[in-house]
């Protein structure tokens, strides 16, 4: 894969994707299938559960299905599981710490990444910026096929995000989260240098490391894409824990805001 310059910039460079499950694992398949779509050459794959009680029954199907429609891109592959539910940010936390790649990305089951080249585009974006976390933009997709262009978790001006300061961005997120979960890639040293997703949370995992990114002054790049479909519906692993994130709200508000 080239650069806009010609230059071979992913060779040797492994990409570690996770997907997030609990409980339900349905949507795990299309988050496979589009896994399994892109062009990037070298992807270790991780599926990382959250203490299912039916993860044994489940994760055997998923195994063989990885398997059979796996490429020769798909280098390695982990299966974890937690033997006691952590909840989000300890799951995330977990794949993260086993994850063995340059760059890391996560998502919910059932999201999907909508483009062929979607890993390639986050690679190439870091790779010339020079930075160690970039946002995409992010699409809702509706049960029935039909895309939401506009969410409420997804600011629409990325011009405007791009020229701010962390500070500056730091006072745009004291308002609101705008920064779209399913839609980061990074390099893995983004973690080693400012840590794992804080622990205050359960469910939470993104508003309160966003907002500790600004603090510790961390350049963040803004890539005006669509490389990710949201699931609007319960199947993703968040939908299966009601009022608790209302919980984590209250933490983050206290603790961060």
């Amino acid at each position: 894969c080239l650069d806009g310059k010609g230059n071979e910039i992913m060779k040797n460079k492994l990409f570690s994707f996770w997907i997030l499950t609990y409980l339900k694992f349905d949507g795990v398949y299309a988050t496979l299938d589009s896994l399994f779509q892109q062009d990037y050459p070298e992807i270790e794959l991780i599926i990382s559960d959250d203490g299912s009680p039916n993860y044994y029954e489940e994760i055997e199907k998923i195994k063989k299905y990885v398997e059979k429609n796996k490429g020769t891109n798909v280098v390695s592959t982990l299966y974890l599981h937690l033997e006691e539910n952590q909840g989000i940010v300890g799951n995330a936390n977990n794949a993260l710490k086993h994850a063995n790649g340059e760059y890391v990305k996560g998502l919910g089951d059932a999201d999907i990444l909508c483009r062929s080249d979607s890993l390639s585009k986050y690679v190439q974006f870091l790779e010339k910026e020079n930075c160690d976390i970039v946002f995409a933009k992010l699409e809702g997709i509706t049960e029935q096929g039909k895309i939401i262009k506009h969410l409420a978790a997804c600011e629409d001006n990325y011009e405007m995000l791009a020229k701010m300061t962390p500070s500056e961005l730091a006072n745009k997120l004291y308002a609101r989260n705008c920064l779209p979960a399913p839609a980061w890639g990074a390099r893995k040293a983004l973690f080693d240098k400012n840590g794992l997703y804080l622990p205050i949370t359960r469910l939470i995992e993104d508003y309160p490391y966003w907002l500790h990114l600004c603090r510790h002054n961390v350049k963040i790049g803004f890539m005006d894409e669509v490389l990710v479909h949201y699931k609007m519906s319960g199947v993703s692993s968040a939908g299966h824990y009601g009022g608790r994130f209302m919980e984590d709200m209250y933490k983050i508000y206290d603790q961060c805001i």
